[in-house]
């Protein structure tokens, strides 16, 4: 039949390219009349329904079809644009964490209790018998302080001296015996006690004939300098490293505080003179009369 159609020059049969009758379905072969340069396409459509109906039913497929496709890319986007974020933060964490290690250099003193003075002074103690041991053979320099407290279970603290050594002032001495007797016993029983201090070449691990020193235990020879009771306080602070250009600025800070000299208070009492004070010979004070 459609052979016939076609020899009798039927444009609908010479278009039908393929026919199921068990679905109905007929396969076109259709050109688009109004742009004849465009390729015919293949169209399925169902017999059993109007011209009207099977343009619908296409057109519905075909708006599904570009909502579906639409859906996608939306999807896809944001997948996208998901993944490349997270990669971005990865990254910069991974970045982070490279230039975190790579600047962060540890500092030898920092396996044992330390500090940095209110004068800029470096302070160390040992963690246990072990430490002080170490700290005493290997770090204790020429110049040094060594302190301690007689409370058990104290720290064995060194001061250590700047270049040309000089003497440690007295802010730093009592600094460094707050961390002694807060690095003991007497912090647990809330007892608060005094330290004293040495010269390095004061400190020995050599005993006496007959006796034996424990690991972390020193013979002190000459005499031992005590300070004032100290109080049961502690902090931490936060350590910045300076650039070049900063530097400068903070040249004069964290300075040797300046010592009050007898000149200097015997000043500071003829100052008071109008207020009815003055110094007497014997430097006890007297009223006026």
């Amino acid at each position: 039949m459609r052979v016939q159609a076609c020899e009798a020059g039927s444009p609908i049969a010479a278009s039908i390219v393929g026919l199921n009758l068990n679905s109905n379905q007929m396969t076109l072969l259709l050109g688009d009349p109004y742009r004849p340069e465009i390729d015919p396409k293949k169209v399925t459509i169902d017999i059993a329904l109007s011209s009207y109906q099977n343009a619908r039913k296409l057109h519905t497929e075909k708006k599904a079809a570009q909502q579906k496709e639409q859906k996608t890319i939306c999807a896809s986007s944001k997948a996208l644009k998901s993944t490349k974020m997270k990669m971005k933060e990865t990254l910069k964490v991974v970045h982070t964490k490279a230039e975190v290690m790579k600047k962060r250099h540890v500092m030898w003193f920092e396996k044992f209790f330390w500090f940095v003075s209110s004068e800029n002074y470096l302070v160390i103690g040992g963690r246990d018998a072990q430490q002080n041991e170490l700290l005493v053979k290997r770090y204790l320099r020429p110049g040094d302080i060594y302190m301690h407290a007689d409370v058990r279970g104290a720290s064995s603290i060194i001061i250590r001296n700047k270049l040309g050594g000089g003497d440690v002032p007295p802010r730093t001495l009592n600094e460094a015996a707050t961390m002694a007797i807060s690095y003991s016993s007497a912090w647990e029983a809330k007892i608060t006690s005094s330290a004293w201090w040495v010269h390095q070449h004061q400190v020995s691990r050599t005993a006496p004939t007959g006796e034996y020193l424990t690991p972390g235990s020193f013979m002190i020879r000459g005499k031992k300098n005590y300070l004032p009771t100290c109080q049961l306080q502690m902090g931490f602070g936060v350590m910045f490293q300076l650039d070049e250009e900063s530097l400068e600025r903070h040249r004069e800070e964290r300075k040797v505080a300046p010592m009050v000299t007898a000149e200097d208070n015997a000043m500071h009492q003829d100052d008071g003179d109008d207020n009815g004070i003055s110094l007497s010979e014997s430097g006890s004070e007297e009223e006026k009369n």
